[in-house]
């Protein structure tokens, strides 16, 4: 209990005035997984960010301990986190990941912030035991690392399950029930508590500092119920109230009322044109930086085109404000920074990814100024259907909100990937446009090739996939 009283006191000072520097110790374990698909090795372990500026994680740890069924004793899987991470705000997640389970994400176009050793032994215990990650410093982890990792106190944040018996728990909490060996899910926190055990199952959704998220395949989250009870002299009755979720690789619910209907296919459709719209700011951008790199000094307001572009998106969603849940309306502004967000880094990056020159000087915006004309306009290409797909998806998803909202069947899976009887589902539009672009001969980079393109596909649609819950979330 003394130490969630320091951490209290910690964050109070951290929200006075002269408090500047970047921590790292206002986070806590947000998931836990280990194994998936019959593979024991693959585990993860996510960090979500309470406050703002928690980016300095470098000389961190990552430790197991042992329940003494499995021999007792700890085992450090990250002695010392090589880095820090670069993006920093409440609800921001990390993660850490077996050599596995890098492997597994990196096939739904994801890449997790730190890996662990191959050789390392140990890993993470399914059914029994504690993971416990970060350092006894409140400012930055020290280095080297060279303090006391069998006591659980020394860290930033602990999750016991099962019938774990090992070193105490520093709050002295009984361990979480669920465990995160489960075969289809993974272990979840439910509150912003350090040291809690109020952890459950929930559907994989290991998010990296980029936002994105890995996606484990469909799954359909654990139906929660509440039961109410009614107790008379002569009868004892019960009404179970349960919520349900769109289901399959979709987080979120159908709207409860048409208003609120209304209200998220407006949040989607404007999360659509933004995307359209930012990037072909960033086709602007490449334009004038590859102009400026042969001779031709050329001029460019990426940030300002960028920013009329959420000015229209916040507009079309405030039309809709006063039908929205309180949830839809921090969700549509949730949506919009994660989507800004990546697609200034990791699909900027992923598009205009030949040359050795920052696009953006000021560092904003990822990716490198093409060599050449024909490497530009290869890439000012793939940018081009990148957006496509998203709308295509988009349009997918609001569909699927309106169809289920009236009660009606909607292939939701085959209108977003591949329908084989059409061949019209929005990656096959992807892919048609990818052949014909490769056929032209002008992506002879290996990072433009359909090996690459596939992956900006996956990416993408992972990334939208995990925001359907924004702007239709469950109640």
């Amino acid at each position: 209990m003394s130490r969630i009283v320091a951490t209290l006191a910690t964050l109070f000072a951290l929200l006075t005035p002269h408090e500047t520097q970047a921590l790292f110790h206002l986070a806590v374990i947000d998931e836990v997984k280990s194994g998936a698909n019959g593979n024991p090795s693959i585990q993860y372990v996510e960090i979500r960010m309470l406050s703002t500026n928690q980016t300095l994680v470098a000389h961190s740890r990552l430790t197991v301990f042992k329940c003494s069924g499995d021999g007792g004793g700890s085992a450090v899987l990250i002695g010392d986190l090589p880095a820090n991470v670069p993006n920093g705000g409440p609800n921001l997640r990390w993660i850490m990941a077996s050599p596995s389970a890098a492997v597994f994400l990196a096939a739904s176009g994801i890449t997790p912030d730190f890996t662990w050793d191959a050789t390392v032994i140990g890993s993470i215990p399914t059914a029994c035991g504690m993971v416990c990650w970060g350092a006894p410093s409140s400012t930055v982890p020290p280095n080297p690392p060279i303090w006391d990792a069998t006591n659980p106190a020394n860290y930033t944040d602990c999750v016991a399950y099962g019938t774990y018996d090992g070193a105490p728990e520093p709050a002295g909490n009984p361990p979480a029930g669920a465990t995160p060996g489960d075969p289809t899910f993974s272990l979840r926190r439910a509150d912003d508590i350090m040291f809690s055990n109020n952890f459950t199952l929930d559907c994989p959704s290991p998010t990296n500092n980029a936002n994105m998220m890995g996606n484990f395949g469909p799954c359909t989250p654990p139906t929660t119920t509440t039961t109410v009870a009614t107790t008379t002299t002569t009868t004892t009755t019960s009404t179970t109230a349960t919520t349900l979720a769109f289901g399959g690789d979709d987080p979120g619910c159908p709207p409860d009322s048409s208003g609120h209907l209304k209200c998220g296919d407006a949040i989607v459709k404007a999360l659509s044109k933004m995307i359209g719209t930012v990037i072909k700011c960033h086709t602007k951008q490449a334009d004038a930086a590859f102009k400026t790199s042969i001779g031709k000094p050329t001029t460019f307001d990426e940030e300002g085109c960028e920013s009329t572009a959420q000015g229209k998106y916040d507009t079309a969603v405030g039309k809709v404000t006063g039908i929205c849940t309180t949830d839809q309306q921090n969700g549509a502004n949730m949506a919009r920074d994660a989507m800004l967000s990546a697609l200034d880094g990791s699909f900027n990056g992923g598009v205009y990814c030949e040359g050795s020159s920052p696009i953006d000087s000021g560092g904003d915006d990822s990716g490198k100024v093409p060599t050449s004309a024909t490497s530009l306009k290869c890439e000012n290409s793939i940018g081009k259907d990148l957006a496509k797909l998203a709308a295509g998806v988009l349009r997918c998803h609001f569909k699927m909100a309106d169809a289920a909202f009236n009660g009606k069947p909607f292939g939701e899976e085959t209108c977003e990937t591949t329908d084989p009887m059409s061949s019209k589902g929005a990656l096959d539009k992807y892919n048609q446009a990818r052949d014909k672009l490769i056929g032209t001969g002008i992506c002879t980079d290996t990072c433009q090739n359909a090996s690459a393109q596939d992956a900006l596909a996956s990416s993408m649609i992972s990334t939208l996939e995990a925001l359907n819950d924004k702007p239709y979330p469950c109640p």
